[in-house]
């Protein structure tokens, strides 16, 4: 792990820790041997799969993928350039966030993968992390930093840009704003309509529509207050105001966290000999970084893993065949994955992380006679909102073309057409959030277009990599003065590649994953960034991974784990893990100090 602050010496003291925790980590809780099948080679698959590989449990794991890539979205090229050395494009995510516990279990599968000398970390007082841009109405915006600037410092900055004013106001007066009706919060509300009653309608239309933009490429107006910012509404519910909550959370030992962060750790914790120091040191690897990368790119984490699956000897990847069927057998409730010419294989549990819309298909082709499972096809129909986005990755051998320093700017639905034609979504400046992953000299940019501005287009409708290209270097030139040609450039299409958390979309996630453990008798489980129910994003993607491949198959079951577990003062022996989408019934709880010990 590269810190760009810290010596190698000191960094090899930090790890020390963590080869001990090795020791027993291969010894397993339950015994009881299953076949297990994962459909889908994305992030959560690749990791849910490999996970089940090094479970004493599991027999044997079948991987199904029906393209010849694995990995999903995470897929990276690293390009030698003129003049020499090479750059690296990523065309999906770039940097894992590292805050605690959220990043716990993507950093253990990075220790377990042996992967943390290839990370590149981002310090939290870098320009990449203190600087972010708003584009608006015609210029380059950055938004407050008050750990960097100091307070009086930041005071002077927002009191200067009229943009950053009308945020203070509204800040300032959010206290002042009624909430909702106790029976309101049993209702969900869009990104929108939520911030516009606690704050302002300027703040959504300037700053929350690009922020979600960047994050989701989805539309405020349809985005889920309570799937997306539930943690804020909580606060709206239990404080009267966000600004009093996130003070008083501040302020507090006692944190509001999500408990499936704790439900994952406690997944590896106690059934595979994770010392309790195992994720202290984790924790304290990446306590003064903001965010993380692979100094390969991140189709290097998908390739590690499917180089370790292949070789664990108990598992099976099936590549280039599409699952046409999947019934289950009315005795032994096993679950048959078929793949039309290549045959039929049957499996005791089956965890699915590919889209609604293909499980319900392939649902429906059951052969004659055999349960048609009507609700959960059903329901699956409910989840079929996602965006495309249009990556450009471009390179140029001059150096320090952008005129400022930091990660990037988005853009927010106010910006006047005249200034994002292209429907741009924002820019990252890839050279400066990834300090040291390039090897030649220049300036490396990516530039994402589409996501909901592309609603309702046709394939028709999608510029062509060429055309892309050229439309991001126009934006470009627009919004930085950049005239200079790239040496590289490369453009991909991402087909419906982020699922959109809609309004009521917690609701209908319940509904999906009770339909589904009641017709599958808990054999089937649904894991990934289509059934999330907080982010979207590769962590979160790993976290699902770690709950689908321990309690979602049933070898893992929740105790009361070693010392205070912030579960232990629910009925947590009740609460229905196995099978359907794994999740903690108590979403977020304020968990006191000796309730997170142990991470």
């Amino acid at each position: 792990m590269r810190l760009p602050s810290a010596s190698s010496r000191a960094l090899r003291r930090a790890q020390a820790p963590l080869a001990f925790s090795r020791v027993g980590q291969r010894h397993a809780l339950h015994t009881k041997q299953f076949d297990a099948a994962v459909i889908g080679a994305g992030i959560t698959g690749l990791t849910a799969a490999y996970q089940l590989s090094q479970d004493p449990s599991c027999s044997k794991v079948t991987l199904y993928e029906k393209s010849s890539h694995l990995g999903g979205w995470l897929s990276s090229e690293k390009i030698p350039v003129p003049g020499g050395g090479n750059v690296v494009f990523e065309y999906g995510p770039r940097t894992l966030r590292t805050a605690s516990p959220t990043s716990l279990p993507m950093l253990d599968l990075l220790f377990q993968l042996r992967l943390l000398d290839d990370v590149i970390l981002t310090p939290k007082d870098a320009p990449a992390s203190t600087n972010r841009y708003i584009y608006y109405p015609d210029r380059l915006v950055r938004l407050p930093a008050p750990l960097k600037d100091g307070i009086f410092n930041t005071g002077v900055r927002i009191l200067q840009e009229p943009m950053l004013r009308e945020i203070l106001w509204s800040l300032l007066s959010e206290s002042t704003k009624p909430r909702l009706e106790p029976e309101g919060y049993l209702q969900d509300e869009s990104i929108a309509d939520f911030l516009s009653r606690r704050v302002s309608s300027g703040v959504v239309d300037n700053i929350a529509s690009a922020v979600f933009a960047g994050i989701f490429g989805g539309d405020i107006n349809r985005l889920s207050a309570e799937a997306v910012i539930g943690k804020l509404r909580l606060f709206e519910k239990k404080h009267d105001s966000i600004c009093l909550g996130l003070f008083q959370e501040a302020q507090n030992l006692v944190k509001t966290l999500a408990m499936d962060d704790f439900l994952a750790i406690e997944s590896v914790q106690a059934d595979f000999g994770r010392f309790e120091m195992h994720f202290k040191t984790l924790r304290a690897l990446t306590s003064s970084s903001s965010v993380l990368a692979m100094k390969d790119g991140m189709g290097h984490l998908a390739d590690t893993l499917a180089t370790q699956l292949r070789e664990s000897g108990k598992a099976e990847v099936v590549l280039g065949q599409e699952v046409t069927a999947i019934s289950q057998d009315s005795k032994t409730r096993d679950l048959t994955i078929d793949c039309g010419k290549a045959g039929a294989k049957t499996h005791n549990r089956v965890i699915a992380t590919h889209s609604p819309s293909n499980l319900s298909q392939q649902l429906k082709n059951t052969k004659a006679g055999q349960s048609v499972f009507s609700d959960t096809i059903q329901n699956l129909a409910q989840h079929k909102d996602a965006v495309t986005i249009m990556v450009v990755n471009l390179f140029y051998t001059e150096e320090k073309l952008v005129p400022v320093e930091g990660f990037g700017y988005l853009l927010p639905s106010s910006v006047p057409f005249e200034q994002n034609p292209e429907r741009a979504l924002g820019v990252i400046f890839a050279d400066q959030a990834s300090v040291g992953q390039d090897t030649a000299p220049g300036t490396k940019l990516t530039v994402m277009m589409g996501g909901h501005w592309w609603d309702g287009w046709t394939e028709a409708d999608y510029p062509d990599p060429d055309t892309a290209i050229q439309m991001a270097q126009t934006l470009l030139h627009r919004h930085l003065g950049i005239t200079a040609t790239p040496a590289v450039a490369r453009a991909r299409l991402l087909r419906d590649a982020i699922p959109q958390y809609t309004v009521g979309h917690l609701s209908r996630i319940e509904k999906l994953s009770r339909s589904v453990r009641r017709d599958f008798d808990k054999r089937l489980t649904l894991a990934g960034s289509w059934y999330g129910t907080l982010g979207i994003g590769v962590v979160d993607c790993i976290r699902q991974a770690y709950l689908a491949s321990s309690y979602g198959v049933g070898s893992k079951k929740l105790g009361p784990g070693d010392g205070p577990r912030p579960w232990g003062k629910y009925d947590y022996h009740n609460w229905e893990l196995e099978g359907g989408i794994v999740t903690s019934p108590v979403r977020f709880d304020e968990i006191p100090l000796n309730e997170r010990n142990h991470i």
